[in-house]
């Protein structure tokens, strides 16, 4: 079996990269604890910017998938809420 040190990449749309370092397997394998990720980025680019307020503002009053960062089946002035919370933070390389 592998063993070592291991850096991890998270990423789910609409969520930020977060790159976990340092992590170990052991005998047990692989163990990573809960990660917080940065919710914003309707477009995937891995940055939450004026262009995600721009697919936002598409799919306002819709169920638009994307732009739905709060998982309640509508876009709407929560999401703009969330998105403008991360505006201009970038997901981890």
């Amino acid at each position: 079996s592998i063993q070592g040190s291991v850096e991890v990449a998270i990423q789910g749309a609409p969520f930020l990269r977060r790159v976990v370092t340092g992590l170990t397997i052991g005998p047990a394998g692989l163990v990573v604890s809960e990660q917080a990720l940065i919710n914003g980025d309707v477009d995937g680019d891995n940055a939450v910017t004026v262009f995600d307020y721009g697919l936002l503002s598409d799919q306002f009053d819709t169920a638009g998938p994307d732009a739905d960062l709060d998982g309640d089946g509508s876009v709407s002035v929560f999401d703009y809420g969330i998105l403008s919370d991360s505006f201009d933070q970038v997901g981890d390389e």
